[in-house]
């Protein structure tokens, strides 16, 4: 009796992260005989890709899911050359999908789902800014390094940021307008980002349909809001300890001690772009420095002489710590950096004024913290 008791005591909670059942039906008219399509998804974050069969243009999948899944079908037909790739992504989803075309993956109609349409209805109010960001982009790209401070390329980085914070506000309106959807979730997510903003997204995922926060994504989600609220604006930042180069500890609120403004850098020898701030880094370093501007420096590294060259080369003489794991590393892990380069910028006090900010964002904002 008392095993049948705990059996119904866990019942609740199993029922939490149920999978349920999905069965996509295609058909392409025109297909004759056996052609082979492949299946790409994510699965535990890592890319699979499945074949399946298609006989007379007709093929199916079945199984089960915890949540929507975005997939992508391909179909592996010889393909001439230059010619496009046939495929369709959508979400698999609980329930029966019909896919019907005729002769194209691509052009096939998808009768959706609540998911799909959800996600159709945002695609189409961001495509705007997503089209016009990328033209944005390949000019940039194809600007001389020369011509990159001239008064041009800067009204094209202004309009680049408008037009994000444009699409951010649209995804904005979208989650506060579908608290029920999944997409909602997905795109609170993606606002997030490696330098999630908690003061943004707290309110968010709070709107959201409690079923939405027992799904995978959905538990994902809220422990990295954990995690981000011990680093949210005006909060006073977690002391940590780590080991300098000469392997000695050095206590964060030592640092916060010295000065009137700690700038907590996360980088690695390995990482490009970290190496590409860093002189923008050292740059304020050596303006602010005299005026109680220090540095802490958390390096993701595992190869100490390696770590240790790049600090000699890059010209960084403050403070530097790691634990020499890498991805692993402690200090990261505890404020949930998933991305470098990344910091956080404390004031007198320890608060956390600002978070990612680079190049002549922050050498303004060190500016007038330290006058």
């Amino acid at each position: 009796m008392k095993h049948i008791l705990i059996i119904l005591l866990l019942l609740p909670l199993l029922s939490l992260g149920q999978e349920k059942e999905y069965h996509l039906k295609g058909h392409m008219r025109n297909w004759k005989g056996q052609d082979s399509i492949a299946v790409i998804y994510i699965k535990n974050n890592a890319l699979v890709i499945d074949t399946i069969i298609a006989t007379d243009g007709r093929f199916e999948i079945k199984g089960k899911l915890e949540q929507p899944v975005s997939t992508g079908l391909r179909s592996m037909k010889p393909m001439k050359r230059n010619e496009i790739a046939d495929n369709i992504r959508f979400y698999l989803e609980p329930g029966v999908l019909l896919l019907e075309g005729t002769d194209s993956l691509r052009y096939s109609q998808l009768k959706t789902h609540e998911v799909n349409a959800d996600h159709k209805k945002l695609e189409s109010a961001t495509k705007p800014f997503l089209d016009r960001l990328m033209e944005l982009r390949r000019t940039a790209m194809a600007t001389p390094k020369e011509k990159q401070q001239t008064p041009a390329f800067k009204e094209l980085e202004a309009e680049y940021k408008a037009l994000q914070d444009s699409m951010k506000q649209t995804q904005i309106r979208f989650v506060k307008a579908n608290p029920k959807s999944f997409i909602s979730l997905e795109a609170i997510t993606q606002l997030a980002g490696a330098t999630m903003n908690y003061s943004v997204t707290a309110p968010l995922f709070e709107s959201l349909d409690p079923s939405l926060k027992q799904l995978p994504l959905g538990k994902d989600l809220d422990a990295k809001l954990t995690i981000a609220k011990k680093t949210k604006i005006g909060t006073v930042m977690p002391s940590f300890t780590s080991l300098d180069t000469a392997r000695n500890e050095l206590h964060l609120n030592d640092v916060v001690s010295k000065g009137k403004v700690t700038l907590v850098d996360f980088w690695a020898s390995w990482c490009a772009p970290c190496r590409a701030e860093n002189p923008n880094v050292v740059k304020a370093f050596n303006s602010f420095h005299p005026k109680g501007f220090e540095i802490i420096s958390v390096s993701l590294d595992d190869n100490a002489q390696r770590w240790k060259d790049a600090i000699v080369k890059d010209g960084m003489p403050w403070y530097h710590v790691s634990g020499l794991k890498k991805w692993q590393e402690p200090v990261a892990v505890f404020f949930g950096i998933s991305a470098v380069p990344d910091n956080f910028l404390l004031d007198a006090k320890g608060r956390v004024v600002a978070r990612g900010l680079k190049g002549e964002a922050l050498y303004k904002k060190i500016e007038e913290m330290t006058r």
